[in-house]
């Protein structure tokens, strides 16, 4: 399965352009559709890598605001800022996506339900903290 296939990109359309205008939805698609399949793929696997540091820091009893988990959320920033054609979240609009996965649980689910999307707000939150 190429990682095209993982992400079913028209599902989200109509919400997308809805939320952000078209001029949004238009960016995120060139962007991926100029990754090519091997960019794709990298960029999938950063995202799953990122869970599961997540997952696991919450599975060990790591605290949120460690300076181990301060260092996936650096990562998640820079992946986010991949996905936004190189410009990085702003504090409010980070904290606004780790709001997000906590509401949404199209995004909770993949940080394994509501305590490992209250973990990964509360990581993101506890960083945008200290970089304000």
């Amino acid at each position: 399965m190429s990682a095209v296939e993982q992400i079913p990109q028209e599902k989200y359309r109509d919400e997308v352009v809805a939320r952000w205008g078209k001029e949004a939805w238009a960016k995120g698609q060139s962007w991926w559709t100029a990754l090519g399949e091997l960019g794709q793929k990298a960029f999938m696997v950063e995202g799953t890598g990122l869970r599961t540091g997540y997952a696991e820091a919450l599975a060990s009893g790591l605290a949120a605001d460690s300076a181990e988990v301060a260092a996936l959320v650096e990562r998640h920033r820079i992946w986010i800022s991949q996905a936004w054609g190189g410009t990085a979240p702003t504090i409010d609009q980070f904290r606004g996506l780790a709001d997000m996965y906590v509401a949404d649980e199209r995004f909770s689910r993949h940080y394994g339900g509501t305590d490992g999307a209250n973990f990964v707000r509360d990581a993101i939150y506890a960083w945008t903290n200290t970089h304000n």
